[in-house]
This record gives C-alpha cells, sequence and structure tokens, in this order.
C-alpha cells in the first residue's frame, strides 16, 4: 500500500516538474514551429509525377553519355594522327608536322563557330533533341571518312587524303558543339538542389573522355599498322579501328536520342514560378536580364581552367624527357599511369562537388577547395631546386662540353609533335635530356614537383569546372540557355586552340619559369576576378530578393 503510495507521490512530482508556465509553453510551441519551417521543404516533389521525374533523369543521363562519346571522338585518334598521316601519304617531315598541327586545332576551330548557332537554334525551336540526331549523324560520318581514307587515290603526295582527314576531323569538330545545348539542357531540366550534381557528372564525363580516348589507342598498339594503304582497299589497323569504334559509339548515341528513349523534361521555369508564388514576387523572371559582369567573371574563369588544363597534354611528354629525364616509351607510360590515378581522384572531387555546395556557399567551396589549390598546384611547378636537367647532346656524345652552338633548333611544330603523339608502331626514337638553350641555366623541375602539382590539379580542378558552370547557370536564371551555353563552349573551345600554341611555344623559348609562372598568374588573375565579383556571383532568383527586400525597407523608411 505504501509503495502504491509512494509511487503516485513520484509521478505527482515528475507531472509537477514537467508542468510548464503559459510564457514557457508559447516558447516551447514557438520552438517546434522553427523547426518545423527550417525542415527542408521538398516543394520540387510537387511539380512533377513520379513518371516524369523517372523520365527527366533517365534523359539527363543520356545527355552525360553523349558528353562522354563526343569528347571521345577527339581524344582516341588524337595520339595516332601523326604516324596514321604518315603512312597515308608521301609527304616530307615538315609538311606533316604542319598538317598535323591543324588536325588538333580544326576540331576545337569546328565547335567553337558552331556552338552559338546550335545554341541559338536550340532556344528557337525550344528542343535538343533534332540539335544532337544532326550532330549524331556529322560526328558518324567524320569517324567513317577517317577509317576509309585508303580508298582515296594517293597521287600529288596524298594530298587528297590528307584533305579528306582534315574534313573528318573538322565534321568531328563541328558536332562536339552539341555541348552548347547539352549544357543548356541540363541548366533547364534539373532543379537548383540538382544543378551543381548533374553539372559535374557532365564534367566529369567529358573529363573522361579526353583521359580514355589516348588510353583507348595504346590499348589497340597490338593490332599493328598497315604496311600500306593501297587505293581502293580498307584496312583494319590501330588507327582505323579507333575512327570505326568512335562511329559505333556515335550510333548508339543517335538511339538514345529517338522519340521514345529520349524525352525532354524543363522543370528550372516551373521551380523559378513557384517560388516566386511563395515569395509573393509579381515580376516575371524572364523580362530580368542577367548580371552580365557576373556572366563575365564566370566565362573569363572557364577559359583560364581550360587554358591550364591543356598544359599536360601539349608539353606532357617532352616536359618528362627534358626535366625528369625520362626516355620517350618511359615518360608516355608513366605519364599514362599519372593520367588514369588523376582520372580515378578526378572522378571522386567531381562526386563530392554536389553534397559540398549544398551544404556550404558554393561560393566557398568554388574558392577553397578549386581555385586555392589550384593556383597552388602551378606554383608548386616552378622549379625551386639547385639541380640543371641532363642535357641531351652531352648525354649522346661525351666529348660535348657546350650545346650553345651544337644543339638543333626545335622547330614548334615538331615540337608539338613530340608533346602531343603517344602511338607509332616503328618509332623507338626518343632519348631522355634537353636541347634547349634555357636548360643550361635553369634549375629542373623535380619529380616531387611534378607528382604534386599534378595531383593538386587533378584535385582541384573539378570544383573549378562544375562549380563554375553552375554558377554561370544559375546567374543567368530560368531561361532557354542555347546561345549563353554556345558563348561558354565557344570561350572553351579558343582555350583548346590558343593554349597548345602559346603554352609550347613560351616553354620552347623561355622555359619552365615563364611557363609554370604564366599558369599560375592566370589561374591568380581568376581568383581576383572571382573575388571582386563575389557578391554578384548568386542565383538570379537570388538577387530578384534582394532587390524585393530593398524596395521594402525603403518603403518602410
Amino acid at each position: 500500500m505504501e509503495e502504491g503510495q509512494d509511487h503516485q507521490d513520484k509521478k505527482s512530482r515528475e507531472g509537477w516538474f514537467e508542468m510548464k508556465t503559459p510564457s514557457e509553453q508559447s516558447s516551447k510551441m514557438e520552438d517546434d514551429r522553427q523547426e518545423e519551417e527550417e525542415k527542408p521543404d521538398k516543394y520540387w516533389l510537387k511539380l512533377e509525377t513520379p513518371t516524369e521525374r523517372r523520365a527527366r533523369l533517365r534523359s539527363l543521363y543520356i545527355v552525360h553519355s553523349a558528353m562522354l562519346v563526343f569528347s571521345l571522338g577527339f581524344s582516341i585518334i588524337l595520339t595516332g594522327i601523326l604516324p596514321y598521316l604518315k603512312r597515308l601519304t608521301s609527304m616530307d617531315d615538315a609538311h606533316l608536322l604542319e598538317l598535323f598541327g591543324w588536325m588538333v586545332a580544326i576540331n576545337p576551330i569546328g565547335q567553337m563557330i558552331f556552338s552559338p548557332i546550335f545554341g541559338w537554334i536550340t532556344n528557337k525551336i525550344g528542343s535538343i533533341r533534332i540539335v544532337c540526331l544532326i550532330t549524331c549523324v556529322i560526328y558518324i560520318l567524320g569517324n567513317v571518312i577517317y577509317s576509309c581514307l585508303s580508298l582515296l587515290p594517293d597521287s600529288h603526295d596524298g594530298w587528297w587524303r590528307a584533305g579528306f582527314m582534315l574534313l573528318g576531323r573538322l565534321l568531328v569538330g563541328i558536332s562536339t558543339a552539341n555541348q552548347a545545348p547539352i549544357r543548356a539542357y541540363i541548366a533547364g531540366a534539373t532543379f537548383k538542389h540538382e544543378r551543381n550534381a548533374h553539372i559535374s557528372i557532365l564534367s566529369l564525363f567529358q573529363t573522361l573522355g579526353f583521359m580514355i580516348g589516348p588510353a583507348i589507342q595504346s590499348a589497340l598498339t597490338p593490332v599493328g599498322c598497315s604496311d600500306n594503304y593501297e587505293q581502293g582497299e580498307l584496312r583494319l589497323d590501330m588507327y582505323t579501328i579507333s575512327g570505326w569504334l568512335s562511329a559505333a559509339v556515335g550510333i548508339v548515341s543517335f538511339v538514345l536520342f529517338l522519340p521514345g528513349v529520349f524525352q525532354e523534361k524543363y522543370v528550372a521555369q516551373l521551380e523559378a514560378k513557384h517560388l516566386n508564388e511563395e515569395s509573393g514576387n509579381t515580376n516575371d523572371i524572364l523580362a530580368v536580364k542577367p548580371d552580365l559582369i557576373a556572366v563575365g567573371a564566370c566565362v573569363f574563369a572557364f577559359f583560364m581552367y581550360l587554358f591550364n588544363f591543356i598544359l599536360l597534354e601539349t608539353i606532357g611528354t617532352p616536359l618528362c624527357m627534358q626535366q625528369l629525364g625520362w626516355d620517350e616509351s618511359t615518360s608516355i607510360r608513366n605519364l599514362g599511369i599519372l593520367m588514369t590515378i588523376g582520372a580515378v581522384v578526378s572522378l571522386f572531387s567531381f562526386g563530392l562537388v554536389a553534397p559540398l555546395t549544398r551544404k556550404f556557399d558554393e561560393r566557398l567551396v568554388y574558392l577553397i577547395l578549386g581555385l586555392i589549390p589550384m593556383l597552388g598546384g602551378r606554383i608548386a611547378m616552378i622549379p625551386m631546386g639547385s639541380d640543371y636537367p641532363p642535357l641531351l647532346l652531352r648525354s649522346l656524345i661525351p666529348n660535348t662540353t657546350t650545346t650553345t652552338e651544337t644543339s638543333p633548333s626545335m622547330d614548334m611544330s615538331a615540337f608539338n609533335y613530340y608533346g602531343m603523339r603517344n602511338n607509332n608502331c616503328d618509332d623507338d626514337t626518343g632519348h631522355g635530356g634537353c636541347a634547349l638553350k634555357w636548360c643550361e641555366y635553369t634549375p629542373a623541375l623535380t619529380l616531387f614537383q611534378f607528382y604534386l602539382g599534378y595531383g593538386i590539379s587533378a584535385v582541384s580542378y573539378p570544383f573549378c569546372m562544375a562549380i563554375c558552370q553552375g554558377m554561370f547557370s544559375k546567374v543567368i536564371g530560368p531561361r532557354p540557355q542555347g546561345l549563353w551555353m554556345g558563348l561558354l563552349t565557344a570561350v572553351g573551345s579558343l582555350a583548346r586552340i590558343v593554349s597548345p600554341i602559346f603554352v609550347s611555344e613560351i616553354y620552347k623559348e623561355f622555359g619552365t619559369y615563364w611557363t609554370f609562372g604564366l599558369c599560375a598568374g592566370s589561374i591568380g588573375l581568376a581568383m581576383v576576378v572571382t573575388l571582386a565579383t563575389y557578391g554578384r556571383l548568386v542565383p538570379l532568383e537570388t538577387r530578384m530578393a534582394r532587390q524585393e527586400g530593398s524596395k521594402k525597407e525603403s518603403v518602410k523608411l
């Protein structure tokens, strides 16, 4: 009996302690209400049905795969063009090297010219399907031409074949201009919270396409080369197979863009309308012009990132041979391993973009994990040791005491050849060492610096590229972005044209101090521009909300 009474008294005391005053109860209710408000309102689930969402996500992964395919088409034949051209024609080395430069440059030239055109067409017709189907056909045709050059006559030293190879590479370049409509579609087919994730995936697929291509060409080396390319006979070898493979994946991409498979679903404008209604903003968001200063900052930074990305592709092999003393085969093998590891590292970085930008301000992530490390990676590659690179002629001719008078000057096109080539069936040349004049008085890049600089760049580059494109899209706002993305893609193409010429010329003439110093300066300049426009790098909806808030404050005053 007493135990029951004690238990009842205990419950009474607990109930007394749990009793709240009216003010405490009101405070508790307010806290609960705030917690409820702080829970994320998944309004986007109300703006589309589950079936529409599945179709939209499928369409997004189709355009991601297309980006991989079209990037692969550029890179897969890059390391085989020169030896293939050499066997197809009877030109001398000077003409071959000159043509090689055009074969590499014609791809981004075609992309640069046609990106704004395809973007404009996409805006006009309100769909990317037709443009993507047409570019798939152009892409397939360009690669088939590349693989069928032996059908053409080999007269006039093979100029017919060289001309049609140039045409094939131009067609592939024009086809890659579909990157503008693809980027525009991702901007229109994603909600704001999804956009960084899908732009990261798109950038990842593009990067993988650039990196996988040379690896596939290298993997085809055991197939071997044809001894000759007789007129009218199709040959299947390591060079032509790469073209046929590109054409095959182009056919797959064409099928994926057919009606019934690819269904375009746009949600960005629906989201903007919903958010305007929720905030009570009556302004027409499409009538508000984008902040052109913020747009310019993103475009400028995008150019600088691609300019620096091309660096290792341009001077990678000669840099390893001349600075580290590796022979050509060792340089190619080690670079291939390094770029493969870099691709894996980039995969993780791209994967981190979306969760980090959801948790933190994307501009801070952009600066702290992107721009600052990218700058550090370039500074890390400026020579800081005391040893000099091995001089090529001294290693070949032991009695030579100076290279100033005996070293041959390296022709620019020949330099680019050694920078880009990888796969030649019977080429066993390529001694380690440097024959350039500045190597006599400029300290060598150390192996640690080389790995450190590349490692930092592999980690930071994805944050720079993905977030920069995401901010660009959000600054423009939920409007048709075909022409805008055409502009961005054209600027990227310009970087791919200018960078190999500029970087290799500076490296050849002035050396590593100037090369990596100017590259560091370009990233530093991008950082200055970003910091100067930091407050402007916000979504258009956020800028409109700020303006609306300022108006209300003015009315109150």
